[in-house]
């Protein structure tokens, strides 16, 4: 664009084009790229509070343990060997997210809470940040803490170039690397719960690395998640696995927890569990639990209530306010409630068992993350759709892959090219206006996520040309040479778009008189090339009333161009 026989001054307007419409562009994708990193803040909350529960049942397995090594000592060591591998997956994970945030924010990362790396006025303190440190120069505490910033949320080089690069070997990519730690994590948590069969589905499903697409369309679990990815969506991704794995982690040991002794509550005074199916939640939808207590008595259920509680002291409570009871199943109380507002919500209540001794009560708790429907289409091009022509789109909703996302178009009509990378064609009918609307299927069901509203404009007349020549001087000969009027659309980024001229008046002096001449087509006739041949250096020549017409799309009508006016040199 800013080539070929340009002024300087044309140069530098095509490049502010260019900077404007990349501004364009990113005020378009600006809100969801942030709302990216709200929701991968969100989720790495959410991670911390699964390791901290973990946590106490590794102490539950600890004390078991101890009192009794001959009974506890095999299972707690299994326990122990899905704590290893995950610490170590968990680990490998946050030094990449760690050079992901260095590489696209020049080397300078700022860790913890976003909330504490901000001044009052919502800027980055520079004081905090940590500047060319290596992942393994950081200190135990600094490797656990979350990512609070993110400057370049949009980069789509440096995930692929950093964890699927090309120029080494498929196996020694660190995508594949994590892959293959993901697959043998999966096998040893299938081996530990073989026989509850739902939980190994559960497994396959939250360890699912495999490939995506169809046919030709085939894209590995590598280069769907890290190749040409934004960073903040990278990041976003690295995050879920570190959830979903953590929270498979809590699945698993909390089965061995109660396989200890089912017929009892003696096991480190048992616990009330809750486990949510999903931790990220579309306002509208509904949050689902399952409720139950560890180590529960077979032969009778516990009442399960969901709401605010008080403390009585010595081991007991009571629920207090507006409180709901959740129906019980095998020992599982079924919890669901409709969301209508976002953010992070907690829950909790209190599980009842009746004992020998009287009912026992035990809280339980949790936290999950609401998110708005949120749709986003973002040009690819340029900010507005053009008749006639296909306008690439990208279309993406957070929280859901690109395949389960469909969109429909008023205004014309709109069509996947690439469904698995978000990447449709959008032809509008008529100048106006086209809303897109963008759905996701969730559980079986098509939701409505929102609608974007775009401008629709003809695509702008070309600029006409003779030889080459828009303005200025030009030699008789390269005129003659060029034969006719050529038309060109400049500063356009759409491709296949094409004008031919159909009739232009070509005036000039000739033989001592001012004639003009009118063509039908865009070649020179004989009486014009006369004309060109006896005009004198320093005389102008003019093509006026130019008109043209596109040749790649029927029933166009046809466009004004402005006026040509060349010097004979």
């Amino acid at each position: 664009m800013a080539a070929g026989n340009l002024s300087p001054r044309q140069k530098m307007i095509n490049m502010m084009y260019l900077v404007l419409t990349a501004l364009l562009a990113l005020n378009v994708s600006k809100e969801v790229l942030n709302s990216f990193f709200e929701v991968n803040t969100g989720i790495e909350r959410t991670t911390t509070n699964f390791n901290a529960k973990n946590n106490d049942t590794y102490s539950a397995f600890d004390n078991a343990a101890e009192n009794n090594p001959a009974k506890y000592k095999d299972v707690r060591d299994k326990a122990y060997s899905v704590k290893e591998n995950v610490d170590a997956i968990i680990l490998y994970i946050q030094e990449m997210k760690y050079d992901l945030v260095s590489a696209v924010d020049k080397e300078k990362v700022y860790l913890g809470s976003p909330a504490s790396v901000l001044d009052e006025d919502g800027k980055l303190i520079e004081e905090h940040a940590l500047v060319g440190k290596k992942f393994n120069e950081l200190t135990v505490e600094q490797k656990r803490m979350s990512i609070a910033a993110l400057s370049n949320k949009d980069n789509r080089d440096e995930a692929g170039e950093l964890f699927f690069p090309k120029h080494i070997s498929k196996e020694k990519r660190r995508a594949t690397l994590l892959r293959n730690q993901i697959i043998e994590y999966r096998d040893v948590l299938i081996d530990l719960a073989k026989e509850d069969q739902s939980l190994v589905e559960n497994i396959n499903e939250v360890c699912d690395v495999s490939n995506h697409g169809k046919g030709k369309k085939i894209q590995s679990w590598e280069e769907y998640n890290f190749v040409d990815m934004p960073s903040v969506g990278a990041l976003t991704i690295l995050s879920k696995i570190q959830s979903n794995l953590r929270n498979i982690e809590a699945d698993v040991i909390n089965y061995l927890k109660r396989s200890i002794d089912a017929k009892s509550l003696k096991f480190t005074s048992a616990e009330g569990i809750q486990i949510p199916r999903k931790s990220f939640i579309l306002r509208g939808d509904s949050f689902r639990a399952e409720i139950f207590i560890t180590a529960k008595n077979e032969s009778q259920n516990p009442d399960v209530y969901v709401g605010e509680y008080d403390s009585l002291g010595g081991g007991q409570y009571q629920m207090v306010g507006d409180y709901e009871t959740v129906k019980v199943v095998n020992g599982k109380g079924l919890f669901a409630t409709r969301t209508t507002s976002e953010g992070v919500k907690k829950w909790g209540g209190l599980i009842a068992m009746k004992t020998e001794s009287g009912t026992k009560f035990y809280p339980f708790g949790g936290e999950y993350l609401v998110a708005a429907k949120t749709a986003v289409v973002s040009p690819v091009n340029m900010n507005v759709f053009y008749l006639e022509v296909d306008n690439p789109i990208k279309i993406s909703v957070p929280g859901f892959a690109a395949a389960d996302i469909s969109a429909s178009m008023t205004n014309g009509n709109v069509r996947a090219t690439k469904k698995s990378a978000g990447e449709w064609i959008a032809r509008p009918n008529k100048k106006g206006k086209a809303v897109v609307t963008l759905f996701a299927t969730t559980e079986g069901k098509r939701t409505r996520m929102g609608t974007v509203e775009f401008r629709v404009k003809e695509v702008p007349p070309p600029k006409p040309y003779i030889g080459g020549k828009s303005e200025g001087i030009i030699a008789k000969q390269r005129m003659l040479a060029a034969g006719g009027i050529q038309s060109k659309l400049e500063d356009f980024d759409f491709k296949g778009v094409r004008y031919k001229v159909v009739s232009y008046s070509f005036t000039a002096v000739y033989k001592g008189d001012q004639v003009t001449e009118t063509v039908n087509g865009q070649k020179f006739n004989e009486k014009i090339n006369a004309i060109i041949n006896n005009t004198k250096s320093g005389n102008s020549i003019t093509v006026s009333n130019i008109k043209a017409k596109r040749t790649d799309a029927k029933g166009t009508a046809t466009r004004s161009l402005p006026p040509l006016v060349l010097k004979i040199k």
